[in-house]
């Protein structure tokens, strides 16, 4: 739109893209928030130094806080986004709901009053319950509680944590709806009366009554019932004569009957979603809208086309809690070769810091259908690596993947009870993996194209997957390598290993690997899934080894690879120096001239010509 950008940000983040990208940067002199993004004054002072027309606060910190908009009024700056008084009333969850009933829009039974008040009714009370925080928000100070006893207990806690969240220790009590869908519709309002909605999105897929993944539009929502939730949001916008974008969330239970829930006053998260089904530039109509202009969009001309979904990246631990995983990211690895929308503030390995929400990037897939657009956004995850820290790009593969996802059969409580399944990694396929672990080892190195070093000279790799121990035996061929897994032959064509990306192909398909070395041995990343291998090699390679059945005593040859016994060079009981040829092994098209490890007589020989033998068999033993 060609205004030029001061961007506020901590000395924490001078790496970042925002940092890059825009015009100018002033960095806060402390890391601390409330001296820093939640400093309404400095925040003024900051636009004032740069002579700044306007203030665009984002979708967090003071986004939805009525004191900046109403200092940006007094200083005679835009705020983009709604008026001070849509603020106020929209940010009081209590006015909220007493504006929605006021517009006949269909609300849960709520429970006001201070914490005395509330425990004298706790008898009374439909429970379960949510205690709720009167200017809470993003699923912070939100407490469930099942009976008297429960509530008791939280009441005090969640009105002081309010109080620390928000500066407001209000908090009120409302019915708690079992299994509801999470529908919110998004508006558009000028400052002309002038209000249209652009659908609604599903936001079901929550964990800690955080969303995790949204989707445009809601699958399987009947046009009724888009009808009523569409209309009941402008009507509530009407109400308090709203401007600017915003949303109105409802929760929708399971005999579809829907409920208000908030309003959001500012651009959402997952506002990318409602973009790319309706071609709409929401931030961009922020900015017009705060300018003054109108609208030049009716309602008429809305319209849907295809589905959107967004995957939202949180550097944490869903296996812990969801643990928030702050720390450094050593690899980096997006496809960028798929039509996907990525939203970030970096492109090359960072450090993500403990002081910030834990979420560091958003990922959105539009297609001609729901199944195109999840099928997009799964492949992308699954060509993509981050190591260094945890982060939930697993577990939103493993959601994309789910049958009752793909089913529409979702509700805010599906990652609660889908818990098991998303967390639980699937059995290691070790053939594949140790195929990869192969051409790493091979291929990897100054001359990514050729075998290095000693591996050249070396028939057979040993590694651990998961505290198992295996061997692959190989050859190089014309088209790439020909290796010996479980006594079966295989062909690896088309093996490449480069920037830390490992390509091969398998019996006609492509395989796409990413790899990450560190002291605790190799990282291997396919499909969303991390596996660690450990290189079980001797070097310089040796004969004689450990095996499954008897303790290596230095008496004993075992095979180093399955093939066939092409001859025998000595007999029992015959005396052997260093380095005579005992036997000759074929292996995948190979000889393999076994030779005394030591002077010593032949004791027993366990095989005879022809035989086909395993990896490790027992062949000769000495004295």
């Amino acid at each position: 739109m060609g205004i030029r950008t001061v961007v506020t940000l901590s000395k924490l983040e001078q790496d970042t893209l925002p940092a890059q990208l825009s015009d100018e940067v002033y960095y806060f002199e402390h890391n601390d928030l409330a001296r820093s993004f939640l400093d309404v004054s400095l925040i003024i002072t900051i636009a004032q130094q740069y002579d700044a027309d306007a203030i665009h606060p984002g979708y967090g910190f003071l986004s939805e806080n009525a004191k900046l908009a109403t200092a940006c009024a007094d200083k005679h700056l835009i705020f983009v986004g709604p008026s001070p008084d849509n603020l106020r009333l929209m940010g009081d969850k209590q006015e909220a709901r007493k504006i929605a009933r006021e517009a006949r829009i269909p609300l849960t039974q709520s429970f006001e009053g201070d914490v005395d008040d509330l425990l004298k009714q706790a008898d009374n009370l439909p429970y379960p319950v949510l205690i709720k925080a009167a200017m809470g928000g993003g699923g912070k100070g939100m407490t469930r509680c099942h009976n008297k006893q429960e509530l008791n207990s939280s009441l005090e806690t969640v009105a002081r944590q309010a109080a620390n969240y928000f500066g407001d220790g209000r908090i009120y009590v409302e019915h708690y709806i079992a299994a509801p869908r999470h529908i919110e519709v998004q508006v558009l309002a000028d400052q002309h009366h002038h209000c249209i909605h652009l659908f609604e999105r599903e936001c079901s897929i929550q964990r800690r009554y955080q969303k995790i993944i949204e989707e445009a539009p809601a699958p399987g929502l009947s046009e009724d019932k888009r009808a009523e939730l569409t209309h009941d949001a402008i009507r509530l916008c009407q109400t308090i004569n709203y401007s600017n974008a915003g949303t109105i969330e409802f929760l929708l239970d399971e005999n579809g009957h829907h409920y208000f829930l908030e309003m959001n006053t500012r651009i959402q998260v997952e506002h990318p979603v409602t973009e790319a089904i309706t071609s709409i530039d929401l931030v961009e109509w922020q900015f017009r809208i705060a300018n003054g202009e109108a609208l030049t969009l009716q309602q008429s001309d809305v319209h849907r086309t295809g589905h959107a979904i967004e995957a939202r990246l949180y550097a944490e631990n869903p296996k812990d809690h969801f643990k928030p995983c702050p720390g450094n990211i050593s690899l980096l690895k997006l496809a960028g070769d798929l039509p996907i929308r990525m939203e970030m503030g970096f492109n090359q390995p960072t450090t993500i810091h403990p002081q910030y929400d834990p979420m560091i990037a958003k990922f959105i897939a539009h297609g001609s259908s729901r199944e195109k657009a999840i099928e997009r956004l799964g492949v992308f995850l699954s060509k993509s690596s981050i190591h260094g820290i945890a982060t939930n790009a697993t577990y939103l593969l493993r959601i994309l993947n789910e049958g009752d996802f793909l089913n529409q059969q979702i509700n805010t409580h599906y990652c609660t009870d889908k818990h098991d399944i998303l967390t639980h990694k699937p059995a290691a396929d070790s053939m594949l993996i140790g195929m990869a672990y192969l051409i790493k080892r091979l291929y990897s190195g100054d001359k990514p194209n050729g075998i290095k070093g000693h591996w050249r000279l070396l028939p057979v790799i040993h590694f651990s997957l998961e505290e198992t121990n295996y061997s692959i035996h190989y050859q190089t061929t014309r088209q790439g390598l020909m290796i010996e897994w479980d006594n079966q032959t295989m062909e690896v064509s088309s093996p490449h290993c480069k920037d830390h990306q490992i390509q091969f192909t398998h019996k006609n398909k492509s395989r796409l690997f990413h790899w990450m070395d560190d002291s605790k041995g190799t990282h291997l990343f396919h499909n969303g899934e991390t596996w660690l291998v450990k290189s079980q090699d001797q070097l310089p390679p040796v004969s004689i080894k450990k095996t499954n059945d008897q303790q290596h005593n230095g008496n004993a040859l075992n095979a180093p690879l399955p093939g066939q016994i092409l001859k025998i060079h000595v007999t029992e009981g015959q005396p052997v120096k260093k380095g005579d040829l005992l036997l000759v092994l074929e292996a995948m098209k190979m000889e393999n001239h076994l030779k005394a490890w030591k002077d010593g007589v032949i004791e027993k020989i366990h095989i005879e010509k022809g035989h086909q033998v395993k990896s490790n068999q027992l062949l000769i033993t000495t004295n």
